[in-house]
């Protein structure tokens, strides 16, 4: 038993930001944090993959990205634009033609982030991965992503909604264990599905917002999709250690050129 000063000493990493990807969001304390559970939710085609994927893979610190909803193929052509330049038709025209060493060279320099691509997230064996992993480095992942929520199967859970909830006690109690920083990708309802319209923190799907220390929900503008740079919006509705707007109007802007997964900060004259 702690009183609150003495427990400040004993959190080690907990609560500590992931080193900073996006200076937009730190600049707003908008902070993914070790030890606690965020949630990302935004409508199919948005780009919440390649947010979760440019935050493991830029950090560079140790990370587990379960890719339940994108194949590796998918994950691989994404990466690869990320880090080159090249569009993803570019990264698949030199997959077809056995032409991949260069890419294959920067995408090795990012095995601190390791993938598992089942298509369903069973707990028994997401925690033999977690478990091997650490027997293997002497530690926990710093991040781990669950692409996405949905596809995560608890023993004996209820159906539907109730099914997401407890998924998101599990995960909640699972960054508290591991000390890591545990990230789910999440979909919204209906009405927020054409990715142009800010999503309040009640449009997520099965409401679950009660569990995660902090939410954020992705739109994008109508140009995001084209060859031009777009943007992407980062809105932070649920943010227990900084500001937040659960009523979504409030977001912070990102380029986003989904061609070539470039996704970085603004920079204003």
């Amino acid at each position: 038993m702690l009183t609150l000063t003495r427990a400040k000493h004993t959190k080690g990493a907990a609560g500590e930001p992931i080193p900073t990807v996006f200076q937009t969001l730190a600049a707003e304390s908008v902070h993914v944090r070790r030890g606690q559970f965020t949630l990302i939710a935004a409508a199919p085609g948005v780009g919440k993959s390649v947010f979760a994927l440019s935050l493991v893979l830029k950090a560079e610190v140790p990370s587990f990205y379960f890719s339940a909803d994108t194949d590796a193929f998918t994950m691989y052509l994404r990466a690869g634009a990320m880090f080159t330049g090249y569009r993803t038709v570019d990264i698949e025209h030199a997959v077809e033609h056995k032409n991949t060493q260069q890419i294959d060279a920067l995408l090795e320099k990012k095995s601190h982030c390791r993938f598992d691509f089942s298509g369903s997230i069973e707990i028994d064996m997401l925690e033999e991965e977690l478990k091997a992993y650490a027997a293997t480095y002497g530690e926990w992942p710093h991040v781990i992503v669950i692409d996405n929520l949905s596809n995560m199967r608890l023993d004996d859970a209820p159906e539907g909604y109730q099914a997401l909830e407890a998924a998101c006690d599990y995960l909640h109690e699972l960054a508290r264990e591991t000390g890591a920083a545990v990230i789910a990708l999440h979909h919204v309802t209906g009405t927020f599905d054409d990715g142009i319209t800010a999503v309040p923190l009640s449009g997520l799907r099965g409401k679950v917002s009660k569990v995660p220390e902090m939410v954020l929900t992705l739109h994008r503008d109508a140009s995001v999709g084209t060859d031009e740079m777009g943007t992407m919006y980062v809105t932070p509705v649920k943010n227990r250690t900084g500001k937040a707007d659960p009523s979504g109007s409030w977001s912070l802007p990102l380029k986003y050129a989904p061609p070539t997964m470039t996704l970085e900060d603004r920079v204003h004259a």
